[in-house]
């Protein structure tokens, strides 16, 4: 660090002066900002920070302007240490908040700068009154000029201020001015982002109903300028912050928005979330009607998915616990299309389930047993295919048991039939047991008692079969 010092004294040389020069502090400030620059390089702040405040304290008659910059580049190097720097920052605002009213008559934009400046100041150094202030006059003189842009910064950098602070209500204010001024210019997008802070702010004060309109304004507005999945986001906030206040029909009104928005990005896991919780919200409300329709509606949706798509039918059909017969017409739709994606035993539990219910209300379940029958026969016949024999039987003789219950005689002896086939093959395997036991008796090659034995047992079997 000797360039360090050897800046350094090269300054106060330049302060003192020889017996042939007159003191020169324009060389000196030239001097004490390069040690300091030095010493800023070499991270030694503390004495980069003394020569920023020698720096300053030389110049800031002849450019106060210059003497804020330097106070600040103090405040940094001095924070950077650990030290309060809230004097050199305040210092410096002030100098940058007196110019600038006095440059704004002639440089209105350069005013405006030094405001910002002033601004940022007195907040860095604790003043947040002054600091608010600044913004204030900055975003009203702005304005008058016609100046949205310069309007949108002050009013924003105030809302934010206010935001830090927790000071929930005035930056609601402030940004309620900025989307103002961007809906002016409009620029739809840039008026959702204000909508969406200032529903943040009124949700941390508890307004939730308040905060949701915000968030549904912030959705639109985010449609208009076709920001597809911030606007399905602003409904979905919408509807949790409803949701929490137990406003169960408004947030499902808006999930469901949401869902049809993210299905336009073909993003269906999320469709199906935000669907989902729409239906709970409508059995939420009580409204049960609505709710098996948006279940219905993902069945359908996913009817390629059997799991899914059932996982969908057994919801609306447990919504539908108090109104049985638009249970039964559910047990029946889901019957339906278990059939059509061949997962048969479910569908007959389905068109099983909605007969007996209907015994209940004193309807005829001829009908569902005949449904059901049918689908357990395909069941079966699906089981012998892979030689599942006990499974196969159950198949059978539950078709057995509901198309006797539809009162369908022919029916059940035509599975009757179906089922006897196994059977017939298991006998006709015993009579040919039995018809060799008998060659082989007769050629002496099998004992009389042991001959009778088998025998015997063989006929016991074929017995049980035919039983």
């Amino acid at each position: 660090m000797d360039i360090c010092e050897k800046y350094l004294d090269d300054a106060r040389k330049a302060l003192k002066g020889s017996m042939f020069s007159k003191p020169n502090p324009v060389e000196a400030v030239r001097s004490f900002e390069g040690a300091a620059q030095c010493f800023e390089n070499y991270k030694n702040f503390e004495r980069a920070a003394q020569c920023y405040m020698e720096t300053a304290n030389l110049i800031i008659r002849m450019d106060p302007l210059k003497g804020a910059e330097m106070l600040e580049k103090a405040a940094i190097c001095t924070e950077k240490v650990g030290g309060s720097a809230s004097e050199y920052y305040l210092k410096a605002a002030d100098i940058y908040k007196n110019h600038a009213i006095a440059k704004y008559r002639t440089n209105p934009d350069q005013g405006l700068q030094l405001l910002q400046r002033a601004a940022e100041g007195f907040e860095k150094g604790g003043d947040r009154q002054t600091a608010i202030q600044c913004y204030e006059v900055g975003a009203e003189a702005s304005v008058k000029r016609k100046d949205y842009l310069n309007a949108v910064h002050f009013y924003g950098t105030a809302g934010q201020s206010f935001e830090r602070n927790k000071e929930y209500k005035k930056a609601v204010k402030y940004y309620h001015k900025v989307a103002k001024l961007w809906e002016i210019q409009k620029v739809p997008e840039n008026v959702a982002e204000n909508y969406w802070r200032m529903a943040t702010c009124l949700a941390a004060l508890e307004e939730h109903e308040y905060a949701s309109q915000f968030f549904v304004n912030a959705a639109e507005k985010y449609e208009e300028a076709q920001e597809t999945y911030k606007s399905m986001k602003s409904y979905e906030k919408a509807s949790k912050t409803l949701e929490s206040v137990q406003k169960f029909v408004e947030a499902a009104e808006y999930y469901s928005k949401a869902a049809e928005i993210i299905k336009s990005l073909k993003n269906m896991e999320k469709f199906e979330e935000l669907y989902s919780k729409a239906s709970e919200c409508y059995t939420n409300a009580g409204n049960t009607q609505k709710a098996v329709k948006i279940r219905l509606l993902l069945a359908e949706t996913f009817a390629d998915d059997p799991y899914r798509s059932s996982s969908h039918f057994q919801s609306a059909i447990h919504f539908a616990e108090d109104n049985p017969q638009l249970k039964v017409d559910l047990l029946k739709r889901q019957g339906e299309i278990l059939v059509q994606v061949r997962d048969y035993s479910r569908a007959g539990q389905s068109y099983k389930e909605a007969a007996e219910l209907l015994k209940t209300l004193g309807e005829s379940p001829s009908d569902c047993y005949r449904r059901a029958g049918n689908a357990y026969v395909e069941f079966a016949k699906g089981m012998l295919k892979v030689k599942n024999q006990s499974k196969a039987k159950e198949g059978f003789e539950n078709a057995s048991l509901c198309f006797e219950k539809a009162g369908m005689p022919e029916e059940v002896e035509r599975v009757h039939q179906q089922m006897k086939p196994k059977q017939g093959k298991r006998e006709k395997q015993v009579l040919d047991e039995l018809t060799r036991l008998k060659e082989d008796f007769e050629k002496g090659m099998l004992p009389g008692n042991y001959y009778q034995q088998i025998k015997e047992g063989y006929q016991e079997l074929l017995r049980r079969l035919r039983r």
